[in-house]
């Protein structure tokens, strides 16, 4: 398929000139009465592209002719047109070596002359020609200097041809792994797209044909198969009413494999060799390749091996005879499948050795990577324009500056008028505000007393780890217990901030004031972060004055501010980001009431941000906002408040949503603010205990490094953004399952539409999409419906639970589970999905409506058996016609019958028509032939074969076991 869509585009811009037999005749009529000899040459010039879409030889016959008169005249541009017409002559018939050099002879002279359009022309042929002869990169590279040429002389057919031909290179493009081919089918769809547009605009109905052919394909490989059709059928009704034989021959040998894909193999057939009969009437043998190729393939998947094989040695003796490196490894590979299914297998191993020696003589590593550089470069160079085009525009931005100068003038007058108003609201927010500080002070007492509580266990949890650590050389023992370990320092560290808060409530806590140097000091507890920031991948860097001294304050209270301020920076801040701390010496702070010297503490992240409205209660205690989602205290930086003004110091935060954070405090330096307290001058500094770190991962665990695989097992898709919990469920699973995993819900929709598992357990709090959305998104695609999902989370209680119910989840399961628990959830769940699609299997061979369970999809599936049965008879009973009865396209209607009962449409139409044959035979209601008619079989031939194949005899034996 795709080579015909490459073919019927090479003279896209020649196109249009292509006439009916009447204007041929009419140009040779006019050649015969002209007497101008530059006006002959360009006559000739255009027979020979006429002639070129039927006869190869009158095509060149044309061009030489011209090319001979321009050079005894002297025409340069005739001797340019000509050498252009004889390159696309040599194109079309595979002679590429040839082709190239008359392009660039072409090419020379079109330069010489300042014949833009001309050389549009021909660098887009090198591009055709380069491209058959398997150098993508070289064709990507001269495809876009057309493209370039054409926009300068603003020749909108002619773009649009470029359009098309960057499609095609990338529709060759394979790429390297699946994500590389969609990437690169999505870049020819959009060219394609472009060229479709302009050609309908400028109303080129031949030209929109070729283009929706080219678009079928697109959506082909994209497996968007409904919008490939459609485009196809577009194609195919324009060619048949121009009479375009190459665009009816393209049309058709693509109606042939979208037909093929859906098991259509008679209707496929048809198109297919119509496509064969009208190459042959073309005299077009490369054109043949695909439709032979195709054939092939079909009738080894009817079990008509020999009849493949006959189409497979055509194709291959084509291949030879044109002398094409790509075109002769395809049909190798194909002549190898063939004399394989006839069991050739001395002939099979000798054909394969042949194709792998070709391809690896063809494929080039580096030709996906050149291609990119060459897109990059001409997007930079348009990109460079668009620049000089905003800066064309300084006029309209300072009529837009002083329309704002403007507005703010209105603005000041507004808020002057409305400061009455306000002043009443401060006052009622300043009640309203002593009652929530009156909360929170109850909130932190109780807490506080429930946390001392708290210290003795941990304490006793955190002596076994250690000493376990010490004696265990087991490394999964290990990573458990590290995990252990860290998640109880991060409890024990939530228990400590709570305590701190109720001693700054109360009064009771005691700052040791010592002269420190903050820059040693701060940069220790910077470096005590990068291990987690390179596990991380986030860039950690530190910034200083070495000039400052003077300064005053607790160790551990500055030590907690940074501490937090940068194990908050770390949780929001994604891979790839960057993490900046800076501090220097103020001599005169802006944020301080009496503008004295101070220490500046800037802590800036690129992580996602909080908005405008929330950050003025970012230091509230024990509050979240909807992208906190480690289920913490809220105290974090509220503690990081009270210990700055403890120091009598400001902090502010900056932050927009999206484009990371900054928090910026100033502490005053000297020490004439530290009234009434005792003051040590010896600098005595203490070792940083990173009392933060423990709270977050410092090392990766082993599922970071790949996903566990085990063949042939059920597969079970992980969705849950905590890393310690996917590695924990993934190992409770690893021995009986295959593991795949997804850190946030987009990536889990993603990997369960790719992946299809027999089962996914999500959480429910992530970024982005929560559990419940990612839930309903998969239980409202047809194509993940039928998978069961058990939530995990957190939140107890019947209301959580209902709700995670009404997302059609199968089960839930609150945190703390057990694993033996999970375990036999699992089990239970894919053991149910397997006895069901086994009772749909079992249901479907038997009578009418004997599927019995009451669910939505047992009622589509008797609704889709119950059309079969009453429309057996008609042999083009399709998949179309389930779908418009049904109210489904054809790809739904495919893929909900394959997930519910493991059958194809075409399938389950050919497994009913059996079911019903073998019913007539032991009835004997007929002859073989008229009950595989009756059946809705084309030929008894294939009737037999299908009905011995399913039932081990032939139906002539049942039908005589039946009638003695």
């Amino acid at each position: 398929m795709n080579k015909l869509c490459l073919l019927i585009v090479f003279h896209l811009p020649l196109i249009n000139l292509q006439a009916q037999v009447n204007e041929v005749d009419s140009l040779i009529y006019e050649l015969t009465q002209e007497h101008h000899d530059t006006t002959k040459i360009m006559m000739m010039y255009k027979l020979s592209t006429h002639e070129g879409l039927g006869s190869f030889s009158k095509s060149k016959e044309y061009a030489l002719q011209a090319l001979q008169k321009a050079k005894d005249i002297s025409f340069e541009k005739g001797i340019g047109v000509s050498y252009y017409s004889l390159g696309n002559t040599y194109g079309l018939s595979y002679n590429l070596d040839s082709a190239i050099v008359y392009f660039n002879m072409a090419n020379e002279i079109f330069e010489r002359i300042n014949y833009v359009k001309g050389e549009g022309n021909v660098l887009t042929g090198l591009g055709y020609a380069y491209m058959d002869k398997g150098d993508l990169g070289k064709a990507m590279e001269y495809a876009l200097l057309a493209l370039k040429k054409r926009e300068k002389n603003n020749d909108l057919h002619n773009i649009a041809g470029s359009y098309v031909q960057l499609a095609i290179i990338f529709h060759e493009e394979y790429g390297f792994g699946d994500e590389s081919i969609k990437t690169n089918e999505k870049k020819s769809l959009r060219y394609n797209l472009r060229a479709l547009k302009i050609f309908k605009q400028i109303n080129s109905e031949v030209n929109i044909g070729i283009v929706s052919t080219n678009i079928g394909a697109n959506y082909s490989r994209l497996d968007m198969l409904d919008s490939c059709l459609h485009f196809y059928k577009q194609a195919l009704a324009i060619s048949t009413r121009l009479g375009n034989k190459y665009g009816m021959a393209i049309d058709n040998n693509n109606m042939g494999v979208v037909l093929k894909d859906f098991e259509e193999y008679d209707r496929a057939l048809f198109y297919l060799k119509n496509a064969d009969h009208l190459y042959v009437e073309l005299n077009h043998p490369n054109g043949r390749l695909d439709p032979l190729r195709t054939i092939s393939r079909i009738y080894g998947t009817m079990d008509q091996p020999y009849e493949g094989l006959k189409y497979a040695k055509e194709a291959l003796k084509i291949s030879r005879e044109l002398n094409s490196a790509k075109q002769l490894m395809k049909s190798t590979f194909l002549i190898h499948s063939s004399f394989a299914q006839v069991d050739s297998f001395r002939q099979a191993y000798d054909m394969l050795t042949l194709y792998k020696n070709m391809s690896d003589s063809i494929y080039d590593n580096k030709r996906d990577e050149q291609m990119r550089e060459q897109e990059l470069a001409y997007n930079v160079e348009k990109k460079e324009q668009q620049i000089i085009d905003l800066e064309r525009s300084n006029e309209l931005a300072q009529l837009r500056r002083n329309i704002l100068i403007g507005s703010l003038l209105a603005i000041v007058l507004i808020a002057f008028l409305l400061y009455n108003q306000q002043r009443l609201k401060s006052k009622r927010n300043q009640l309203l505000f002593e009652k929530e500080q009156e909360v929170d002070r109850m909130k932190s007492k109780f807490f506080a007393n429930i946390s001392h509580e708290f210290r003795t266990p941990l304490t006793l949890l955190m002596g076994p780890i250690d000493h376990l650590t010490e004696i265990s050389n087991d490394p999964r023992q290990l990573h458990f217990l590290d995990m252990m370990k860290r998640n109880t320092s991060r409890l024990l560290n939530q228990v400590n901030q709570l305590l701190d808060l109720s001693k700054l409530d109360a009064g009771q806590l005691k700052l040791k004031v010592v002269k420190i140097d903050p820059v040693p000091f701060i940069k220790g507890i910077v470096m005590s972060f990068e291990t987690l920031a390179s596990n991380q991948e986030v860039n950690l860097s530190f910034l200083h004055n070495n000039e400052i001294s003077d300064f005053y304050a607790d160790q551990d209270a500055v030590e907690k501010i940074v501490a937090n301020l940068l194990s908050n920076a770390l949780k929001f801040t994604p891979s790839k980001g960057i993490i900046k701390v800076e501090i220097t010496n103020i001599e005169s702070s802006e944020l301080l009431a009496k503008s004295v010297a101070a220490l500046e503490l800037i802590v800036t992240d690129s992580g996602i941000g909080v908005d405008e409205e929330l950050q003025k209660h970012i230091f509230d205690r024990y509050y979240h906002t909807d992208s906190d989602l480690q289920a913490s205290t809220g105290i974090g930086l509220a503690l990081v408040k009270e210990l700055v003004d403890s120091h009598f110091g400001i902090i502010r935060v900056d932050s927009q949503k999206g484009k990371g954070s900054t928090f910026t405090i100033h502490l005053p330096t000297g020490k004439n603010h530290w009234k009434n307290i005792n003051i040590n001058e010896s600098q005595e500094q203490v070792e940083t205990m990173g009392l933060s770190i423990s709270s977050e991962r410092s090392t990766k665990s082993p599922l970071m490094m790949e996903e566990v695989k085990i063949s042939n097992n059920p597969s079970i898709l992980i969705i849950e953004n905590n890393e310690d919990v996917r590695y924990f469920i993934s190992e409770i699973l690893k021995n009986q399952f295959q593991t795949l995993v997804a850190s946030d819900g987009m990536q889990g929709i993603e990997k369960a539409q790719d992946k299809l598992p027999d089962l996914i357990i999500t959480d429910i709090m992530m970024p982005g999409l929560d559990g419940y959305e990612v839930t309903k998104q998969l239980k409202s695609n047809i194509k993940t419906s039928h998978i069961p999902v058990i939530m995990l989370t957190a939140k107890v209680g019947l209301k959580n639970k209902l709700l995670g119910l009404e997302t059609e989840a199968d089960e839930y399961m609150t945190k703390p589970f057990s694993a033996s628990e999970l375990i036999a959830r699992v089990n239970n769940l894919i053991s149910s999905r397997t006895k069901l699609r086994e009772q749909f299997r079992e249901a479907i061979t038997m009578g009418p409506n004997r599927i019995t369970v009451t669910s939505i999809d047992a009622e589509f599936v008797n609704k889709v058996k119950s059309l079969i049965e009453l429309n057996m008879a008609d042999t083009n009973l399709s998949v179309e016609f389930l779908g418009d009865q049904i109210g489904m396209s054809r790809s739904q209607i495919y893929r909900k019958l394959h997930a519910i009962t493991g059958f194809s449409p075409n399938q389950l139409i050919r497994e009913l028509r059996l079911v019903r044959a073998m019913d007539l035979l032991k009835n004997n209601s007929g002859t073989v032939s008229e009950i595989a008619y009756m059946v809705g079989f084309n030929t008894p031939n294939y009737f037999n074969t299908c009905f011995n194949k399913k039932y081990g005899t032939p139906p002539g034996e049942v039908k005589k076991q039946h009638s003695l």
